[in-house]
Order: C-alpha cells, then structure tokens, then sequence
C-alpha cells in the first residue's frame, strides 16, 4: 500500500477521531457519551496547535499518546455497552484490541502492521453487523463499538504508514447508517393534564431514544415563566438523542463535513 503525506494523512485520520462537540446539545455529567466525546476533542486541540506544515515524528508521536489517554478514559464506557452485546468471535477480537490499543506505541514494525490490519476488519465487521440488526439497544450499543474501532484503525494506519482513503469511506457509511437507523422519533405532541388556565400552556412530547427507550418532554409555561421548554423540533431530537450513540455519529459527522475528512 502507498504512503500518504505525513500532514495530509495525520489530519485526515486524526480529526475525526470519535466525536467532538458540535450542533448536538452538550453532554451532562451522567451522559455516557462524554469521555468518547473528549477523544476527538483532545485530537482536534492537538492539531489546531501544530502549524500548516509537515509534522515532524515528535509531533506525530505526541498526537498518538494524548490519543491513547483520551482513549483510556473512554475505554470502561466503550466496553461496558461492548459487553452487552451477544458474544461473537469477532467481538471478543475487537475489545481485546480496545484494550491493547494503549501498546500500540511500543509495537515493533510488522506488529504494528499486523495489528492495523486487523482493526481495520473488526471496524469493517462492527459495521456490517449493526446493518443486520433490528434491536434498537444492541444497535446503540454496537455503536460504541464502531465509535471507537473506527478511529483506532485510522490512527493505526497512519502511524504505519498505510493508506487511510478507503477506510475513511467506510467510516462515514457506518455513521451516516447510525444517524439513519437510531434517529429519535416523536409522536406529535399532545396536550397535557394540568387543569386548563388562560396563563399555564402545557403540551407533552412522546419520543422513543435511540437506544429504545420510552421518553417524555413538555413544554411548561406557568403565568409566563417557562419551567420546560419550548422545545423546537431540532432541540426535541437533540434531547431524545443525548447520550446514545446517535448523538456521537452526528456530532463526528458534522466535523467530517467542517474539516472534509474523508476526502
């Protein structure tokens, strides 16, 4: 496989690693989306620090460890909704190389080579079975999966030196299929039970999460003080979906379109 240009390659597979926060409403304390978030967000801070020119090996090298302590804080999020899904061979693969992803610095060259390789057939297969699924909770929980094999594969290559074209595609398919698959969906809102007043306005709002749950919202206004809402059909699906992993493909979708990621 060809070698890409050291910038061009880093950027384009680093930038995108796992989410960083964009039009999706910010993540709360209990979201378990936040530690995956600060993956990319750790990456895109990185290279916003390094000039427009070739980053020289220590740049790369330090991109790769602040990588891997992102991804370490991730990991107990990331495994735990692994470790709901059915067991599969190549499941087990996968999360052992979750695990071994915190090594990859002291790989020797064909290890390396070998370990990327595989990662990016576990990224691929992650992909291929969340579109044969209909459960929507083992959907979101593959999703985390593929959140974080995906970049794990990416960064690998680059530090190999592969080629990261084709896998980039493949990327942006799988999360454009989980932004697809797991959008919310809202019935249309009803009125609510509070006894009827000329200065209360109560509207109730009926979603199911991505990950299946049965969700309730309101629009509350009491003699002209808002207590929840008014919820806009953007801030509706953005509530229904925090804290899935439909709110993180969005969110890395929209910096692949910022940065041109996958070009």
């Amino acid at each position: 496989m060809g070698r890409q240009p050291v910038r061009t390659l880093v950027a384009a597979t680093l930038a995108v690693a796992l989410a960083v926060p964009g039009t999706a409403a910010p993540a709360h304390a209990a979201d378990g989306t936040v530690p995956v978030q600060k993956i990319g967000t750790t990456v895109i801070q990185l290279l916003n620090l390094f000039s427009d020119g070739g980053l020289s090996p220590e740049e790369i090298a330090q991109l790769v460890t602040d990588t891997i302590l992102a991804v370490d804080d991730a990991e107990s999020v990331v495994l735990t909704h692994m470790d709901a899904l059915a067991a599969a061979p190549w499941l087990g693969a996968a999360r052992a190389h979750i695990v071994e992803f915190n090594d990859i610095e002291i790989f020797e060259e064909e290890t390396l080579w070998d370990w990327a390789m595989a990662v990016t057939r576990d990224a691929d297969m992650a992909a291929s079975v969340f579109n044969a699924m209909t459960d929507p909770k083992s959907r979101n929980d593959l999703g985390y999966a593929i959140h974080t094999l995906y970049p794990m594969a990416l960064a690998a290559r680059a530090k190999a030196g592969f080629g990261t074209t084709t896998l980039m595609r493949h990327y942006r398919e799988a999360l454009e299929s989980i932004v697809e698959n797991l959008k919310p969906v809202c019935a249309p809102p009803a009125q609510g039970d509070l006894d009827p007043h000329p200065s209360i306005y109560h509207v109730v709002h009926v979603c199911t999460a991505p990950d299946g749950r049965r969700l309730e919202f309101q629009d509350y206004e009491y003699f002209g003080d808002w207590r929840e809402g008014p919820y806009s059909p953007e801030s509706l699906l953005e509530a229904a979906g925090a804290g899935t992993s439909w709110a993180v493909a969005r969110a890395v979708l929209q910096t692949m379109d910022n940065q041109g990621g996958d070009r």
